[in-house]
């Protein structure tokens, strides 16, 4: 099959969940013989030409924080008018704001990640347009897809419509260095691990104050950069104490040997759809200390420690518990990686999807 993919910022992926999911969905379907085209934004990754037998196909956007998104999407539903595809997978629900174009040539596809609406980032101009776009996704596509359970119950719930869960994948990786954490003046075990952009609704605030409230001499690391939120990031930055290490996005090696070598992680956020980070902490064998929201406890319920959504106290309660039992925290990470294992493997994930496309033209 033809398949095009887009609404995300590009591939390949450097930092995002979407761009991940789609990077590595993407791959998987080129291996097993379909033709993958990809749609790339020019200021996330100026890349052309094939990558992991994917074509990737860059395109300029308007670099603002209200166009970006929507002017890319215009553009590549563009120039797939004069390309031969069969489906047409647009990846978040703001860009089937667009999806009754495509539906001129090929089947839609559509991929909630999440509700856009909800984040404190966005005005009331831009929330109103998410919602609108909201109703797009239900009403266009030929086959809409939620990456969470809890997401999936909200769309069926509010719209009488049908909706398919499939979530995002990850990989069990293996990673036994620790060379590139003096680097950062870190050791293994030393210290606490979020991993995300640093935008209002990931709840950075909480855990920064929370932090202050734990004696312990373990730091703080948070690896993730600002989306459109440099205020915000500054003002984290002016908050935190000594202990707190801002690390910026980190990639590769570096990346995974600061998630193999953590002491535990935090996800501390206030919304999710489904939080690749933590499916990545999960996979590293780390015990997660998470927010109590439905898309995080769907996740890592039973494996991991909740806390009271936005609750500095009840975080940093459960951070200093995590300190004085080592040996629970090896326990839970080992349970949650088997969960990993058996709910969030790849192969299965893209066999699902593919079985969507098919299941487009009987």
């Amino acid at each position: 099959m033809r398949i095009a993919f887009v609404g995300h910022k590009g591939v390949p992926a450097r930092y995002g969940g979407v761009e991940r999911h789609v990077e590595e969905l993407g791959s998987r379907l080129a291996q097993r013989g379909h033709s993958i085209i990809i749609y790339s934004r020019w200021n996330y990754n100026f890349f052309k030409g094939r990558y992991k037998n994917m074509r990737i196909v860059s395109l300029p956007s308007i670099p603002q924080k209200h166009t970006e998104m929507i002017s890319h999407t215009f553009l590549s539903l563009l120039s797939l008018l004069d390309k031969e595809v069969d489906v047409i997978h647009i990846h978040s629900v703001d860009p089937a704001l667009l999806s009754f174009i495509p539906r001129l040539k090929a089947k839609v596809v559509v991929t909630s990640h999440g509700q856009a609406y909800r984040r404190g980032k966005w005005g009331p101009v831009a929330k109103r347009l998410s919602l609108i776009a909201e109703r797009a996704f239900i009403l266009f596509p030929h086959c809409r897809i939620a990456v969470s359970r809890t997401l999936k119950r909200y769309y069926e719930d509010r719209y009488q419509c049908r909706v398919v869960y499939i979530p995002n994948g990850i990989n069990i990786l293996e990673e036994n260095g620790d060379d590139t954490l003096m680097h950062f003046g870190l050791s293994k075990n030393g210290y606490f691990l979020f991993v995300g952009r640093i935008i209002p609704t990931k709840g950075c605030d909480t855990l920064i104050e929370a932090f202050k409230l734990v004696k312990t001499t373990k730091k703080l690391v948070l690896v993730g950069g600002s989306s459109y939120t440099d205020s915000y990031f500054n003002d984290l930055k002016k908050r935190a104490d000594p202990r707190v290490l801002f690390l910026g996005y980190r990639f590769g090696r570096e990346l995974s040997q600061l998630y193999a070598n953590a002491y535990c992680f935090v996800m501390p956020s206030e919304i999710e759809g489904l939080a690749i980070t933590l499916l990545e902490a999960m996979a590293y064998r780390q015990c997660v200390i998470y927010s109590d929201i439905p898309e995080n406890c769907e996740v890592a319920q039973g494996v991991g420690i909740p806390f009271r959504n936005r609750d500095i106290h009840s975080l940093a309660e459960k951070l200093t518990i995590a300190l004085e039992n080592p040996a629970m925290l090896k326990e839970l990470g080992k349970k949650a990686q088997d969960r990993i294992k058996e709910e969030y493997d790849w192969d299965s994930i893209v066999t699902k999807t593919e079985q969507i496309y098919r299941g487009l033209f009987r």
